[in-house]
């Protein structure tokens, strides 16, 4: 007789306090490692990766600010610098400076806000710039103060040519790391979108790109000077992340490529401190325009907002209905589509407001404008007309459909309750035509009067009437 078999007990997963410091240890690694293997020898990187990348790690995810991943940034940049023949003692003192002017910065970023930090304007780059030269001046003075300590077992250490290396990888890394949002899922973008993007985003990008490469062609001070107009254009036209991206692509190939003395009129080569933070503060130019250019943005979609929806409800406004409505009817009357149009009121709702009073009557309103939206079908228009009167237009609906949908709203209303047990029902009027009209126009007039019907017939029902 076999011995039973004994069940598999799975393996509990790993605890994130080991995930999480694991995680950073092996993306610093990995990014300090590409920072060492492009630095020119026997002088820092132009831009190193490691410090920009953990930077953003802390700022956008605020559990990595602790005392474990600390550690494990210290690791993996050790980690990088032995694998590559560095001292021991030159490494842990060196990335000691690292490690000390990461947290420095993350703790200015997130003081007094402790939430994470995304580019979404020119507050939040304010902050970033902020954080990013304390990080800067932290990390320059440790490092300094520490080789000077320890003179015999690690390089001389230029506070300047230090400052200037984490201020550029600061200010180029970290703000594309944190300007790219995390979104909903990718869907593919439709040839509408292109021919609106067409001008506005890939013209300038374009002439970005293109003066990029003729100052690289002509060099001397215009590798410099001649794409900075186009960034500048870029910056009002493209996203952050893009400005970003491109800023952060003409500054390296000042820094790590065209690294011939005198390229920028230095007389020596890229890697002086001088020249670093001068393509720093040029850089910084196209970034402050692109955060300005959000905060401009933010506005407007505001003011959007306010004009095509009703602030109470979420619903269309009137205006922005009747516009909407009139724009899908347009692509239906030339293929004879069926469309129908729903006229929606509350009953008694002159009652609630008298009896309950007018909170109590937003409520409603609130409450019924979700009992719309959720009944509708994908491609429908639905808006508040007045007071306590919704319209709903179906394009493409036949008539059982389109009373189906009605229906639906008017069982949903019947048990939509309010403060207590009193019930807010709806009468709907419904205008159904086989064939588009060219105007909402006679929509609007059928469903109205089909509404009165409803009305008059003792509310809480539906009254459809199809145009001829």
């Amino acid at each position: 007789m076999s011995a039973p078999e004994v069940p598999k007990v799975p393996r509990p997963p790993l605890p994130r306090s080991i995930l999480d410091p694991a995680s950073v240890a092996v993306v610093v690694f990995l990014v300090a490692l590409l920072g060492i293997h492009t630095r020119p020898p026997g002088l820092l990187a132009s831009i190193w990766f490691a410090n920009a990348v953990a930077l953003a790690l802390v700022v956008r995810w605020p559990r990595h600010l602790r005392a474990s991943s600390v550690f494990a940034l210290f690791v993996g940049c050790v980690a990088a610098d032995l694998v590559s023949g560095t001292e021991p003692y030159a490494a842990a003192v060196l990335n000691t400076a690292n490690a000390v002017g990461v947290v420095a910065g993350a703790l200015t970023i997130r003081w007094r806000r402790p939430e994470p930090l995304l580019l979404t304007g020119s507050p939040a780059f304010a902050r970033l710039s902020v954080g990013i030269v304390v990080a800067s001046v932290v990390s320059a003075t440790v490092a300094t103060c520490l080789s000077g300590l320890l003179v015999d077992v690690t390089p001389a250490v230029s506070p300047t040519a230090w400052f200037s290396s984490e201020f550029v990888s600061y200010l180029l890394l970290t703000t594309i790391l944190l300007s790219i949002r995390a979104g909903g899922p990718w869907r593919p973008p439709t040839p509408r979108y292109f021919d609106s993007v067409r001008w506005t985003v890939t013209v300038p990008v374009l002439v970005a790109v293109t003066l990029m490469i003729a100052g690289m062609v002509a060099d001397g001070p215009l590798l410099v000077a001649l794409p900075l107009p186009a960034l500048l254009w870029c910056a009002t036209r493209i996203p952050f992340s893009g400005t970003a991206l491109l800023t952060a692509c003409w500054a390296g190939w000042n820094l790590l490529i065209a690294g011939r003395v005198g390229v920028l009129g230095a007389g020596e080569a890229t890697q002086s401190p001088v020249a670093t933070l001068s393509v720093a503060l040029v850089a910084l130019g196209p970034l402050l325009v692109a955060a300005v250019t959000l905060d401009r943005m933010a506005v407007q979609n505001k003011l959007h907002e306010a004009l095509e929806y009703d602030s109470l409800t979420g619903t269309l406004s009137r205006a922005a209905f009747l516009r909407r409505s009139q724009r899908r009817l347009n692509t239906l009357v030339d293929a004879s589509q069926p469309v129908a149009l729903l006229m929606l009121d509350l009953d008694d709702f002159k009652t609630i407001n008298d009896t309950m009073g007018h909170a109590a009557g937003d409520i409603a309103l609130v409450r019924s404008a979700g009992c719309i939206l959720s009944a509708l079908p994908h491609g429908a228009v639905a808006g508040r007309i007045g007071g306590e009167e919704f319209a709903v237009l179906l394009p493409m609906a036949d008539h059982e459909d389109a009373t189906a949908v009605a229906d639906t709203i008017r069982r949903d209303h019947e048990r939509l309750h309010l403060l207590s047990t009193r019930t807010a029902t709806v009468s709907i009027g419904l205008a159904w035509a086989p064939a588009a009209p060219a105007s909402v126009s006679p929509l609007l007039d059928t469903a109205d009067r089909a509404l009165y019907e409803a009305k008059r017939g003792g509310r809480n029902t539906v009254v459809a009437v199809t145009l001829a």
